[in-house]
């Protein structure tokens, strides 16, 4: 009698595992988003003037305080995460919350910008907001930290992309503010304009740059959107006083001489800032616009929110490209990070 045929057994497929390398490019952006949240925290701890998450995302609709709670607690879930990606259950579903949470409020913000932009309260030079870029980065660590954990025989591996991503991140950052903050024109009336200095040459002339300031400035008064026009500036290496340049570009622009601040001592930016805020701080409630170029004004708004200012910032005009733009804009990376931290820390 023959045996009946056996069916060949079936395999059972072996458990998906992540693979490590996005894994690690995750870990990598959730290190920089929840270091950069708790920075943002501490900052709003130690002044209520200081509004940092306008660099990232805000929060909606909540007191300040509960905001900076749920900052703080998705800050820790984003470095926690970043740094023990192997979560048990207790901690697993709460950080994907958190990460989620996170997520969709950069999303709300990005669907903001776009109403705020249909009202005319901002002209951006790029026509999608840097908040919807956190969210799709968001939604990528979000997934993830969702997946079965990557194998652990790529550790170091996974460490150093870890390492570099965070750091490419510290690197793209400012650029970001640059191109999004940075080239959104937030006009609007206001008491004062503050023209930041830029170089005379040598024969007297005002550079390309100076130029662009003060026609932007210009446009702004003869609109009726500012009633005074501070111009701030230092010597430079061609012997004259920036400021006193721009004064005079002023008045034969057809600005009353009376409505012209004058500011000779603006040797930097922090000069300016520090000169100009006596002139409009008489009043509390004083609307103060900032001009510069587009690269500039991120830092801008850092200086002015240290001193408790929230200035609105105005990207001067471009009437001929400036051959060195790529050599200022790298020159900006440093420096945001110098400008933030100091108003943070204080």
């Amino acid at each position: 009698m023959n045996a009946p045929p056996v069916a060949p057994l079936e395999r059972t497929p072996a458990p998906r595992t992540r693979h490590w390398l996005p894994a690690a490019v995750a870990r990598g952006v959730s290190l920089f988003i929840g270091g950069f949240t708790l920075l943002s925290v501490v900052g709003a701890a130690r002044s209520e003037a200081l509004d940092a998450t306008i660099w990232w995302v805000a929060v909606p609709f909540v007191p300040r305080l509960v905001s900076a709670a749920l900052l703080a607690a998705v800050g820790v879930a984003f470095v926690a995460y970043a740094v023990a990606p192997r979560m048990r259950v207790w901690r697993r579903w709460p950080t994907l919350v958190l990460l989620a949470f996170f997520a969709a409020v950069a999303a709300y913000n990005a669907v903001d910008f776009f109403l705020v932009w249909r009202a005319g309260d901002i002209a951006p030079g790029v026509p999608l907001p840097l908040s919807l870029i956190v969210a799709l980065l968001l939604v990528f660590v979000t997934w993830a930290a969702a997946r079965a954990p990557a194998p652990r025989r790529r550790r170091w591996a996974a460490t150093a992309v870890l390492v570099v991503t965070a750091a490419v991140c510290v690197v793209l950052f400012p650029l970001a503010q640059v191109l999004f903050f940075g080239t959104t024109d937030y006009r609007r009336a206001a008491d004062v304009v503050v023209v930041f200095g830029a170089q005379v040459h040598g024969n007297g002339a005002p550079s390309t740059s100076l130029r662009d300031r003060m026609d932007t400035a210009i446009g702004l008064y003869k609109d009726h959107l500012v009633k005074k026009v501070l111009v701030s500036g230092g010597v430079g290496d061609s012997g004259y006083n920036e400021a006193l340049v721009m004064r005079d570009m002023a008045v034969k622009a057809g600005i009353r001489k009376e409505d012209v601040i004058v500011d000779s001592n603006g040797v930097n930016t922090g000069a300016t800032v520090r000169d100009s805020i006596p002139f409009f701080a008489v009043a509390p409630r004083a609307r103060v616009l900032a001009v510069s170029q587009f690269y500039h004004l991120p830092r801008i708004k850092l200086a002015y929110a240290r001193a408790g200012w929230n200035v609105l910032t105005v990207p001067a005009r471009t009437s001929t490209p400036i051959k060195e733009t790529p050599y200022l804009v790298a020159r900006e990376i440093p420096a945001f990070w110098v400008y933030y931290l100091r108003a943070i820390l204080g």
